[in-house]
C-alpha cells in the first residue's frame, strides 16, 4: 500500500477548469472535455459523483475524496479464490493527452516519474496475482487507462467473451 501511495504523490494533476470554462456548463459538456483530454468519455453518473451540481444545473466544485489511504486502510489479502477469475491490468497505463499537449517540461517529467513508479507497481501486482491465485487468467493491456473498460472497451469485451467461453 505504501508503494501505491508514494506513486500517487508523483502523479501530476490536470489544471482545474475556471468557473467560466464552457466544459462546466453541463455534465454533457464535461463529458466532451474528458473525451478531448483523455480519449474516452466518463459515464455521467461517475462525473456526478466527482462534482456537485449548481442550482443552475452547471457542474459545481469537485467533491472531496477521502483519499487512497482511507480507502485502502481496511484492505484484505484475497488469495484463496477457488473459482476461475479474469483479471485485467492496464500495463503500462496510458498517458493522459493533456500531459503532452501544451504542458511544461516539469509536468511531463513528473508524469514520466509517476508512470515509471506505476508500471513497477502494477507489474508487481499482476505477477503476485498470477503466482498467488492459480485460478486466475491475468490479461495485460498496453496503453489502457485506469478505467480500462472505458478506454479499451472492445479489448475488455473480447477478453471477457474468451474467458467466459472456457467456463463450464
Amino acid at each position: 500500500m505504501k508503494e501505491f501511495l508514494d506513486a500517487r504523490k508523483l502523479m501530476p494533476q490536470a489544471p482545474p477548469p475556471s468557473e467560466s470554462d464552457p466544459s462546466l456548463a453541463s455534465f454533457a459538456a464535461l463529458q466532451q472535455a474528458c473525451l478531448q483530454a483523455l480519449g474516452f468519455i466518463y459515464p455521467e453518473g461517475e462525473l456526478r459523483q466527482q462534482y456537485s451540481t449548481t442550482p443552475e444545473g452547471r457542474v459545481g466544485k469537485q467533491r472531496e475524496f477521502p483519499g487512497d489511504a482511507v480507502m485502502l486502510q481496511g484492505m484484505k489479502k484475497y488469495a484463496d479464490i477457488p473459482v476461475p477469475a479474469l483479471v485485467i491490468f492496464a500495463i503500462p497505463h496510458a498517458q493522459a493527452r493533456w500531459v503532452d499537449e501544451g504542458t511544461d517540461h516539469r509536468v511531463r517529467q513528473a508524469a514520466k516519474a509517476f508512470s515509471a513508479a506505476e508500471l513497477a507497481l502494477t507489474t508487481q501486482q499482476a505477477k503476485a496475482f498470477e503466482d498467488g491465485v492459480p485460478t486466475a487468467h491475468v490479461v495485460r493491456l498496453r496503453g489502457a487507462d485506469h478505467y480500462v473498460y472505458l478506454s479499451n472497451e472492445s479489448d475488455v469485451l473480447r477478453e471477457m467473451k474468451s474467458f467466459l467461453s472456457t467456463l463450464q
